[in-house]
């Protein structure tokens, strides 16, 4: 037989040599077996980059990027075990020691077309809102002033 000629077993699999190496040359079609190949790929649950690093060197078809995304996405036990980012720490604000030592403030709204600022003590928890047409640097700074 001559090790140089194309080949076609009874699977339909169309075999290519050449330097002594056979080569397997799968005809695809589209959607032809996309979910087998993704349960193939999320065996074991292994996350969406390492999903698409597997498939990148195995497979590819238009779109495979948001399959493989949208299969993670789905998969209740890969959203239970997927990284999440070490929490920073709490840095608790030290206790006022006396009323209006401290204030914050906050902007609500928009609410019926007016938006509103809402200033709160830290120490009594007095709350103080006022309502702004615009809520811009200098009607802020003139509430805040007019305030103080």
């Amino acid at each position: 037989m001559d090790r140089t000629s194309n080949l076609t077993n009874s699977a339909g699999l169309n075999c290519q040599w050449s330097n002594n190496v056979c080569y397997v040359v799968i005809e695809w079609y589209p959607t032809m077996g996309h979910q087998t190949v993704m349960d193939l790929l999320h065996e074991g649950h292994p996350g969406c980059t390492r999903m698409k690093a597997l498939a990148r060197s195995f497979v590819w078809w238009p779109g495979i990027d948001g399959d493989l995304e949208g299969r993670v996405k789905e998969c209740h036990q890969c959203q239970l075990t997927r990284y999440t980012p070490a929490q920073a720490p709490l840095y608790p604000w030290e206790f006022s020691s006396a009323p209006w030592e401290r204030l914050h403030a906050d902007f609500a709204g928009p609410f019926l077309g007016r938006t509103f600022l809402v200033v709160v003590d830290a120490f009594s928890k007095w709350l103080e809102v006022f309502p702004l047409s615009t809520a811009t640097s200098a009607t802020t700074i003139d509430k805040l002033e007019a305030f103080l």
